[in-house]
């Protein structure tokens, strides 16, 4: 019990140092409390750790090297590298979705949603990389930034499919980091092409926490289908 009211005491102080960084506009301070986040996370999660699972190790070590190049300020492609790593731990979050996913045949209506989510958040992507691409700085840069929401959009789909095929907790934490992800790129986007709002990157980065603890819980959860009671 006091481990953990020890380990909560430790994420509270790394979540308002980076807090700190964004008010203060301390680059150290934002990078400091992300990396500090990892280590309550993982001394929590020690015993459940699924270290023998490829897949968790690539996703955390890509994570943690996504936030260590984007220390380095004056690497002229600090940022494409930075999102190169991103996409490798969403390329891995993905295949261990897919790896739990048992396809059973839906419904018209089901299929229907499907592609309609999915439609939309094409639309959606299509207008925002039109709007970025006049504060892009080039047009090699332009292009990761699609590859990278053509990852972002694969996710997606892989937990949607995940979810609506397995309808257990697992799927549920996967879908949940999938939005959060999103969520958090897409208000990052704001920050970065459009304007800089603190408020903003303050609830960007609450999300990508969130999205990183869940990542945490999806693997250490196993997979049980659950009833529709379960989730009220």
């Amino acid at each position: 019990m006091k481990q953990k009211i020890v380990l909560a005491f430790l994420t509270i102080i790394a979540i308002l140092i980076n807090i700190a960084g964004i008010i203060y506009e301390d680059f150290w301070l934002r990078r400091g409390g992300e990396l500090l986040f990892f280590v309550p996370l993982i001394l929590y999660y020690l015993r459940r750790i699924p270290v023998k699972n490829f897949n968790f190790l690539m996703v955390i070590l890509l994570t943690l090297a996504a936030i260590v190049v984007s220390c380095i300020r004056d690497f002229g492609y600090f940022d494409q590298l930075k999102l190169g790593f991103w996409m490798g731990s969403y390329v891995f979050l993905a295949r261990e979705a897919i790896k739990h996913t048992e396809y059973e045949r839906g419904s018209k209506f089901t299929t229907l949603y499907f592609i309609s989510i999915i439609a939309v958040y094409v639309y959606l992507l299509s207008i925002h990389i039109i709007e970025i691409e006049p504060n892009v700085s080039s047009s090699w840069a332009l292009s990761i930034y699609i590859i990278y929401y053509l990852n972002i959009l694969f996710l997606a789909i892989v937990a949607l499919i995940y979810y609506l095929n397995s309808f257990s907790r697992k799927s549920v934490f996967f879908i949940c980091l999938t939005l959060s992800f999103i969520f958090s790129d897409v208000l990052r986007d704001m920050e970065v092409f459009y304007f800089r709002d603190i408020s903003v990157e303050i609830v960007a980065t609450l999300i990508k926490f969130a999205a990183l603890k869940l990542v945490f819980l999806f693997f250490v959860t196993r997979e049980k289908k659950l009833r529709l009671l379960h989730l009220v």
